[in-house]
């Protein structure tokens, strides 16, 4: 998906109007006294030439002023710089961070976890600082105008001439920005590339101290950062060196425009003071055009990491105009529908349709691992089918909204994770009645492990949390149940438990069963045995074997 700056100019311009004025206003007065001091002090020397001493000490005394005033407004530019840019990082941060909420696990595995970081805040610095820096950029430009129509009015042939040299020096480096906008996109990859060789660095530091992997692990890292440093060495020389070529030009265009002025005077056609506002306009014409350059440049940046930001928007699931289904009418029948889902020509599911009635335990077996995984991320929605349907009480489940959906359905996986906090305030995340966590913990058998710790449930869950793996996975069970969901999917987990804790479950499901619905992945016999319903995977499709 490209990037549309005009319409993200339009939303950001909403979203910080107030804040945007503000800059501006500071903007204009800034750039405005630093046009007026030239002149002031050009007046000076003219009445110093004249002998004219009130005049001189008055211009003095403006100048200082003035001075006093623009260091104010400079450290108050910082103020109002800052509140922009942090609105509207805020603004495109929250953006990313729903938007991932909102795409499905197939999509942003597309993003390594250093591409995505990398997106989410180096990109989203790139694009709020070259929006924020906007309203300075666009005071200067007219500033840039300004100087010309003074040089129009002082002298024809200085304008006509710094016109032309301006005019051929912003079409050179327009010309060089396309290069430039090359070189900063594989300067960009290659970061990707050495963040994620980072990435992958630390989260395998066990394994890699553990079997001695470093001098096998380290040449991969070392030429993904050579690789990055070569690249953004490349991007800056040749910015750079490119910048101060142009530069010169002005320098020296600056300086043949003194000359001339300087002879003027001389002959008595000319105040010797414009040769102070020649000198620091010019100044102003050689900052302002560095400004062009940057600003060419930083657009093009600003593109690049636009167009990498809305590779999370692109996979999108909107949740726009999406039905709302109150929690209490749920009955809770599935139903698949011809659900192709995977590889299309090689798919983990092909064409399958199964059931999965309200107010029973059923069970899914049989097939690999994969299978399996899809079903419950269909269920989940955290990844899409091809084709088919997947309904909820004859709704589809796409068209329910996530609000209503997840306060539905509930899982237990594999693989899950607690927050680094205490058990009490992972708990307290789902459900905030206190009493209520105590209440289900003492359900599944958990309750008198936790109080055995030091620290009780105020214990950081973490993977020195001295809890037997089968208490590691009560915890995640308890989260599930307290999310007091309609539908429960419960993974290949159960049987992990040890014998006493699986019949407390299984009881407590049991029980549940009469208002819930209950779809639990197993090879358990025991399990199997229990349920009302026995669904197994053969060959990418499911087969209804009974209870």
């Amino acid at each position: 998906m490209k990037s549309n700056f005009k319409s993200e100019l339009k939303t950001v311009l909403k979203v910080a109007k107030w804040e945007y004025l503000l800059k501006l206003f500071i903007s204009i007065m800034l750039r405005g006294i630093l046009l007026i001091i030239p002149i002031l002090f050009s007046v000076a020397v003219n009445s110093v030439t004249k002998n004219d001493k009130d005049s001189f000490v008055f211009m003095i005394i403006v100048s200082i002023i003035l001075a006093g005033v623009y260091r104010f407004l400079e450290g108050y530019n910082q103020v109002s710089y800052y509140k922009l840019y942090n609105k509207i990082f805020k603004h495109f941060n929250e953006q990313a961070i729903r938007m991932t909420k909102d795409n499905s696990l197939f999509s942003l595995s597309r993003f390594s976890p250093g591409q995505y970081t990398n997106m989410v805040i180096s990109d989203i610095d790139i694009m709020s600082s070259f929006l924020t820096a906007l309203v300075i950029r666009v005071v200067q430009l007219i500033e840039f105008i300004i100087i010309f129509v003074y040089f129009y009015f002082l002298d024809v042939m200085v304008f006509a001439i710094t016109l032309l040299v301006t005019l051929v020096m912003i079409f050179i480096s327009l010309k060089f920005g396309n290069k430039v906008q090359k070189r900063n996109e594989t300067r960009k990859s290659k970061l990707d590339k050495l963040t994620s060789a980072s990435y992958d660095y630390i989260g395998g530091i066990k394994e890699i101290k553990s079997f001695n992997l470093f001098e096998k692990i380290y040449p991969s890292i070392k030429e993904k950062r050579n690789d990055y440093l070569s690249a953004n060495a490349d991007y800056n020389i040749n910015f750079n060196c490119s910048n101060s070529m142009i530069l010169f030009v002005f320098e020296l265009l600056r300086l043949m425009a003194v000359l001339f002025i300087g002879l003027k005077a001389m002959n008595g056609h000319a105040d010797v003071g414009v040769l102070l506002v020649i000198y620091n306009y010019y100044q102003k014409i050689i900052d302002n055009f560095l400004i062009v350059l940057t600003l060419n440049v930083e657009y093009r940046n600003m593109h690049v990491s636009l167009d990498r930001y809305n590779h999370i928007r692109e996979y999108t699931n909107s949740t726009d105009k999406k039905v709302s289904i109150n929690k209490e009418n749920v009955k809770g029948n599935i139903e698949f529908r011809n659900i192709l889902y995977g590889f299309r020509d090689n798919p983990t599911l092909d064409n399958i349709s199964f059931s999965v009635p309200k107010n029973s335990i059923t069970v899914l077996t049989g097939g690999s691992e994969t299978a399996q995984t899809g079903i419950f991320d269909l269920l989940l929605r955290l990844n899409r089918q091809h084709e088919g349907d997947i309904l909820l009480d004859g709704v589809k489940v796409g068209e329910i909204n996530d609000k209503s959906y997840y306060s539905i359905i509930s899982s237990v996986r594999r693989q899950t994770m607690f927050f680094d906090i205490s058990i009490k305030d992972n708990f307290t995340m789902i459900n905030e009645d206190f009493n209520k966590v105590v209440e289900v913990c003492k359900l599944v058998g958990l309750d008198e492990e936790i109080m055995k710790l030091d620290n009780g449930y105020d214990t950081i869950v973490d993977e020195n949390t001295p809890l037997t793996m089968s208490s590691k996975k009560l915890l995640v069970i308890v989260r599930m149940l307290l999310s007091e969901s309609k539908v429960l999917l419960i993974d290949d987990v159960i049987n992990v438990l040890d014998e006493k804790h699986e019949k407390r479950l299984m009881d407590l499901l049991m029980d549940m069963k009469k208002n819930h619905t209950i779809l639990i992945v197993t090879h358990s016999k025991r399990i199997i045995s229990r349920a009302d319903k026995v669904l197994e995977i053969t060959n990418n499709n499911v087969v209804e074997l009974g209870k």
